[in-house]
């Protein structure tokens, strides 16, 4: 791929990676329709550069949950620590998805499946808002509300779900606040994409280069604006406006697959 392509995926995979309309559904589309080869090494860098993307936007609050590890004496960091041990917990049914279900994603993945996704994505994403308006209750992350953000994970591990939209929407009907259930999605989303990225760079140690480096940066500047673009969406309960798109994209891409 040249350098264009390689901004292009980059400002795809930034801005469908955090927005609630699945990455892995466009990333799918691109390569069916548009572009026939994508190259590994650069799809990684893209996700590299995304993941720098949330270090970079929660970096305050991710050095307290690194301090917390270290200061495991200190009680002003208690949260931090219960924080990790739900995020743990969380990891667990997305881990078990992956395991069994990942491997077989590539066989059945067509762009009717992210047509027929990209339509129960916004129906999540729609319903989901409604119900938060009763639902929604202000408490802290806990032992249920972390399983419920878990499975929602695991659900996303299907092409035209967004991982994002649906673990934000779960969290908020378990009864979170909005900031919380922002930012439990995405630090659950770090270790979902820091070990995906690991499993890769182990499988493909090689083939980076020029162009990698420009996926990456393309895909961290246009992450980091999608995540601030989100924050004001889901703080506004207004993400089902990212649920019409999905919407009429799948009944459009429904009508006119091959």
């Amino acid at each position: 791929m040249n350098m264009i392509e390689a901004i292009l995926l980059g400002l795809l995979q930034g801005f469908t990676e955090f927005l609630p309309v699945s990455s892995s559904g466009h990333i799918l589309l691109a390569q069916k329709i548009l572009l026939n080869n994508l190259d590994l090494p650069l799809m990684i860098s893209v996700h590299m550069g995304t993941a720098l993307a949330i270090l970079i936007f929660f970096r305050y609050r991710i050095r307290r949950m690194l301090y917390s590890i270290i200061k495991t004496a200190d009680a002003s960091y208690k949260e931090e620590r219960k924080l990790w041990k739900y995020l743990i917990l969380a990891s667990i049914p997305a881990a078990i998805a992956g395991f069994f279900i990942e491997p077989k994603i590539d066989q059945i993945s067509s762009v009717f499946l992210v047509s027929a996704c990209w339509i129960v994505n916004g129906l999540i994403l729609f319903f989901g808002e409604l119900l938060v308006q009763k639902n929604q209750k202000n408490i802290p992350i806990n032992l249920f509300s972390s399983l419920v953000i878990g499975i929602a994970q695991a659900v996303a591990i299907l092409p035209g779900i967004s991982r994002s939209g649906t673990t934000i929407t779960a969290g908020k009907n378990a009864g979170l606040k909005s900031e919380d259930a922002f930012e439990f999605s995405f630090f659950l989303g770090i270790i979902a994409i820091g070990g995906g990225l690991v499993l890769e760079l182990i499988k493909h140690p090689q083939g980076f280069n020029y162009n990698s480096i420009i996926g990456a940066i393309t895909g961290m500047i246009s992450g980091y604006i999608a995540l601030m673009l989100l924050s004001k969406t889901v703080y506004a309960n207004k993400m089902k406006w990212f649920g019409f798109y999905t919407i009429i994209a799948g009944v459009i891409l429904f009508l006119i697959r091959p």
